[in-house]
């Protein structure tokens, strides 16, 4: 026994169980007075706190009496008692359960959880009844002697089964759901709307051997930038204590407590989430076996099982088959076409003799929002290869039969079914010049799945046609790009104009180009910095005036291609009733320029200019029907610039972009072949059951079917013939036709498509890049069906 103070004793035997004092046979201590005991077959087992109800022993585990001097000690710190936490209600010291506001988790020090016992109740067989739920266990000697009702907190005697449980919880007046319930003076806690009340239930007596058994925290205090202590947890559990228990069931029901204390984790969903990291950050699989991530892992959760390799990429691939069905079910349900793009990607690693084709889908949505998703990810023979690389990058895995794009666009077409919803090829020159593109092209043709013939079909990329037309004017760059070099070179010598140089980077708001980019855009970047710093810090040694007149022109001229790729390759996929304008910038500048005295410049900007016009001359009419289709310009807008553009020829080009829209415009509208095979079926129906002529009724049916195709092209004569809607910064040309699709319901329709075809299959970062789009080295290693669940997965989750 430890040392008590001379008056103190809690030998209290007692004739009959009660609260109060009055039967006890020694001296009773006066730490009684701010102590409840709570007694079971005649001897006081623990005693609760009358200031913050927390339980303590008073039992060691021989049954014999563990003394008071830890209840001494506890009122010595009892936070509730010094009013730290002030009680609002005025409570009777008598009261077996009184409410109190003070959150008794806050009352228990991090010396008095030393000797508390984790356990936790969720695997014991004991309580697989329903009314457990509404009980707490009260133990004895390791066996269920009592329970304590959650709600009303009354005990009731539970070693001879549980009926009459069940009859309290049917009539517990506490469990009613009142807001109060008064029933013979007593105030129940469960009562109250309190969350601190059902975490004090937790807290009734669970007693084992004399001891309480209850939950430490699964995390003690933690001190917070003021220094005071806190609580982060608020679980508590119990289970029978193990004192009776032979020792291999004490191991196994420590290791039970050990994995209920720690969540288990969700290994499912931290795959997944695990799989989205590797995914959008491009990370090697191989992360996951890295023995720094497992050590994370391990730290963090010591219970979690890390996936390898192997598992992520199963995951991956579940994931885009996931995802993929969900996305071929959403464009399944479009009712109008969609346009494709396609661009070229490398493997890592030079000399490549394989190549990827990436195939992107464009549509505009039910929202009438413009949407990009890539839908396949293939591989093709590029040339011959070497043994090594064979071997290294798992090259032999493409078949002899995928030489070149055409078989990867084919098997995409066919996988999402969109033979039938096919608009347009927006692709590179390697993919529109390849031979089995073409083929494709007259196979979609004879089907009858491409519109018009396939007029808007095979679109030559945007950026590849401007990298092409820079390109004439290379020697006279090469020139400006060596006088910049210099330039560079003289300012960065002098630690004054570097800062000075920064600054004017700093003011340009320009992007610095990457170490790959394309040269033409390392030369515009530098040109913008020489004559803003010239502008900044005007200098007479800085620049002649020949070279300054030089300099602004090719800036000039550069600045219109990069603000073209800037809008058309932009992050926000753009509708297709910009392109027009952005490259007729370009032209203007060529035609401008072209006129310059300075025989080196005018002959590059002349070589220029031819490139462009032949680029022109061949697809003009596709870039014009979307601005048919802008209710701002129309086709007055076209009329306007071609006839600046070709004078008194203006007119055959007017002429081929009216006719174009208007065959566009009656396929649209079905007439030509769905209306003839209607009218067929009518005649043979009437024959087989009516016994009329089949000729007899043909007049009538060319009479409506006439009268229809006349009110549907007047729909396309009537948009035409309103008046233009007034141009706005903030103009949404899709919201337009979303709100007049009413009015324009078949010009709608057709509008949606128009205006998602892509003017290139690149982004703005691969279009000015000097390399093309590169599959890193640590998934070009993979088997192409990974590849292409991690390059489209990564897509859709942006």
């Amino acid at each position: 026994m430890d040392h008590l103070d001379e008056h103190d004793s809690d030998d209290m035997n007692v004739g009959v169980a009660s609260d109060g004092p009055s039967r006890l046979r020694k001296k009773r201590s006066k730490v009684w007075d701010d102590y409840k005991p709570i007694i079971v077959d005649g001897a006081i087992q623990s005693a609760e706190c009358r200031y913050c109800h927390i339980h303590m022993s008073c039992r060691g585990a021989d049954g014999q009496s563990n003394g008071t001097s830890h209840l001494w000690r506890h009122q010595k710190i009892c936070r509730a008692k010094d009013g730290i936490f002030p009680n609002p209600l005025q409570q009777d010291a008598y009261l077996p359960y009184v409410v109190n506001e003070v959150d008794p988790l806050d009352q228990i020090l991090p010396d008095s959880l030393d000797e508390i016992n984790l356990v936790t109740q969720s695997e014991n067989s004991k309580f697989r009844s329903k009314v457990w739920k509404d009980f707490i266990p009260f133990y004895v000697r390791g066996r269920v002697q009592g329970a304590d009702c959650v709600h009303c907190h009354k005990r009731f005697s539970a070693d001879k089964g549980r009926s009459h449980l069940n009859r309290h919880t049917q009539t517990c007046p506490a469990r009613s759901g009142n807001s109060l319930n008064h029933q013979k003076g007593v105030l129940y806690q469960s009562s109250l709307p309190s969350s601190k009340s059902s975490f004090q239930d937790e807290l009734s007596p669970a007693l084992t051997n004399g001891k309480v058994q209850i939950a430490e925290y699964a995390s003690k205090f933690l001190k917070d930038s003021r220094g005071d202590a806190s609580l982060v947890e608020h679980h508590v559990l119990a289970l029978p204590a193990m004192d009776d228990m032979n020792p291999s069931e004490q191991n196994t029901s420590s290791a039970q407590a050990a994995t209920d204390i720690t969540r288990k984790p969700d290994q499912e969903a931290s795959y997944h989430e695990l799989t989205r990291m590797i995914i959008s950050h491009g990370y090697p699989l191989s992360i996951v076996e890295h023995e720094e991530m497992r050590r994370f892992a391990k730290i963090l959760n010591p219970t979690f099982n890390m996936a390898s390799s192997i598992d992520i990429e199963e995951y991956s691939t579940l994931l885009f088959q996931k995802e993929k069905s969900e996305l071929k079910e959403r464009i399944a349900l479009l009712s109008h076409r969609v346009s494709l793009s396609a661009s070229v990607w490398v493997p890592h690693g030079a000399e490549a003799s394989v190549k990827y084709l990436c195939l992107a889908v464009h549509f505009v949505d039910s929202n009438w929002k413009l949407q990009r998703k890539t839908i396949k990810f293939g591989v093709f023979w590029s040339s011959s290869t070497s043994l090594e690389r064979m071997i290294q990058f798992k090259e032999a895995c493409v078949l002899d039969s995928d030489i070149g794009p055409f078989n990867v666009i084919q098997e995409a077409i066919r996988d999402w079914n969109l033979d039938q919803k096919h608009f347009s090829l927006t692709s590179g020159s390697e993919i529109r010049n390849d031979e089995g593109t073409s083929k494709l092209m007259d196979l979609l043709i004879q089907r009858k799945c491409l519109p018009i013939r396939g007029k808007l079909y095979n679109i030559a990329c945007v950026n590849d046609v401007l990298n092409g037309i820079v390109s004439k004017g290379q020697p006279v760059l090469y020139h400006v790009g060596n006088i910049l070099e210099k330039f560079i070179q003289a300012q960065m010598s002098s630690s004054l104009t570097r800062q000075q140089l920064l600054e004017v980077v700093a003011h340009m708001g320009l992007k610095c180009p990457q170490e790959e980019a394309k040269w033409w855009h390392i030369i515009y970047f530098r040109l913008e910095v020489l004559l803003h710093f010239k502008k900044a810090f005007p200098s007479e040694d800085l620049l002649s005036a020949e070279d300054n007149k030089t300099f602004e022109s090719v800036c000039r001229i550069l600045r219109a291609f990069y603000r073209a790729v800037e809008v058309i390759c932009g992050p926000v996929c753009p509708t297709a009733n910009m392109y027009f304008n952005e490259l007729w910038k370009v032209r203007t500048v060529l035609q401008e320029e072209a006129s310059t005295d300075r025989a080196a410049l005018a002959n590059m900007v002349l070589e220029m200019l031819e490139a462009f016009n032949e680029y022109w001359k061949n697809s003009y009419v596709w870039l014009s029907i979307p601005v048919v289709l802008d209710p701002r310009f129309k086709i007055t807008f076209i009329e306007f610039r071609l006839k600046r553009a070709f004078g008194t020829n203006a007119e055959k080009h007017v002429s081929a972009i009216r006719d174009t829209i208007r065959e566009l415009f009656h396929e649209y509208c079905g007439l030509s072949d769905n209306l003839g095979a209607d009218t067929s079926t009518r005649e043979a129906h009437d024959v087989e059951l009516y016994g009329f002529d089949s000729d007899s009724l043909e007049d009538w049916d060319e009479h409506l079917n006439a009268q229809t195709r006349n009110q549907q092209l007047t729909e396309l004569d009537n948009y035409l013939e309103d008046g233009l809607v007034p141009r706005k910064d903030d103009f949404d040309i899709l919201n337009w036709w979303m709100s007049n699709c009413t009015k324009y319901p078949t010009l709608s329709v057709m509008a949606r498509d128009v205006l998602a075809i892509p003017a290139s299959a690149d982004n703005f970062e691969a279009a000015l890049s000097g390399e093309a789009n590169v599959i890193h080295k640590q998934w070009s290693t993979l088997s192409i069906k990974t590849i292409e669940a991690l390059v489209c997965t990564r897509d859709w989750g942006k």
